[in-house]
Parts: structure tokens; C-alpha cells; sequence
């Protein structure tokens, strides 16, 4: 889960749903933002590498080099592996017919 502590973002992204990575994406694009390198994706894609735990880090490892090297395509395949679930209509809430 990607989280945040007070003064100090701690990162860790374990593939728990969808919600999850758009946060991990995210906080990675803060921090890569906040050191100037937000056009290096080579720095950043480096940079994500440790954060991955559990079932990311296990989908990671299976990953081209190439993919794995360039934040660009690694964030693309990132959202394209945990995608949101369909959309729940409230109970009681008319039907779509």
C-alpha cells in the first residue's frame, strides 16, 4: 500500500487493487516532481524499484527490462494490471435495463 507518514513519504506498493497503484503512481510522481527529475523516466522507473512488495513486486519481477527501465511503459503496465472492478450500483437504486 502506498502510504504516507507525517514529514516523510514512505512508499510501498503490493498490488492490492487498483485504488492502491493510481496512489503509488502518484506518490512516486510527487517525489520524482519534488527532485526535478519528472521528465527522467529512466530515474524514476529506478527509483519505484524498491517499493515493490508481495504480488507487484512477484508481477514486477516478470516484467521486460525495457518496461521495467522506463517509468513511462512501467506505470502504463502498472494501471493496466490493476484496473478498477466494475462499478456497483447501490442496493435500492434503479436499474439499468
Amino acid at each position: 500500500m502506498a502510504s504516507q507518514t507525517a514529514g516523510n513519504c514512505e512508499l510501498r506498493f503490493a498490488g492490492v487493487s487498483a485504488e492502491e497503484a493510481e496512489d503509488f503512481i502518484q506518490a512516486v510522481n510527487k517525489r520524482a516532481y519534488a527532485a526535478g527529475k519528472l521528465e527522467d523516466n529512466a530515474w524514476i522507473a529506478e527509483f519505484a524499484n524498491p517499493f515493490f512488495a508481495r504480488e507487484a513486486l512477484r508481477w514486477y519481477e516478470k516484467l521486460d527490462e525495457g518496461t521495467q527501465k522506463d517509468w513511462r511503459l512501467l506505470k502504463g503496465a502498472i494501471l493496466a494490471e490493476w484496473q478498477p472492478g466494475p462499478s456497483k450500483v447501490p442496493s435500492g437504486a434503479p436499474g439499468v435495463v
